[in-house]
């Protein structure tokens, strides 16, 4: 046997050697893969209920979020128009009140006045 026939031999047995490691490798990796896919395939089949499942419940809270937005939309007017109901009160109250105090205080400024001028004509 030459050198060139014995490095081809031994050229064979080492890529038959490798070959035979790899598929040993394989085997298992591709047991692997071929799990990870059906782990892959179960959780795409459940997730998918769970997130309709949310999809419903976003929009229901939506909905809920909108209807409260409403509602605080017409409490900010009654408080509006409550304002506005309490500034004329205050107004329609006020006002009478003050003239009557004016002219009560008016009424008892000129009394006294003129009971003054009456003591003095009388001096």
């Amino acid at each position: 046997m030459t050198s060139i026939e014995i490095v081809g031999l031994v050229a064979i047995i080492l890529i038959s050697c490798f070959s035979i490691v790899g598929i040993v490798v394989a085997i298992p990796l591709i047991r692997l893969i071929n799990r990870i896919r059906n782990i892959a395939d179960n959780l795409n089949e459940s997730m998918v209920p769970i997130v309709e499942k949310l999809d419903n419940t976003v929009d229901n809270l939506n909905t809920e979020i909108s209807s409260i937005s409403d509602l605080t939309q017409s409490v900010s007017s009654i408080a509006e128009q409550l304002e506005k109901v309490i500034r004329l009160a205050r107004i329609l109250i006020t006002n009478p009140i003050v003239k009557i105090i004016s002219t009560t205080a008016g009424i008892m400024s000129g009394l006294k006045n003129a009971s003054k001028d009456n003591e003095n004509k009388e001096d």
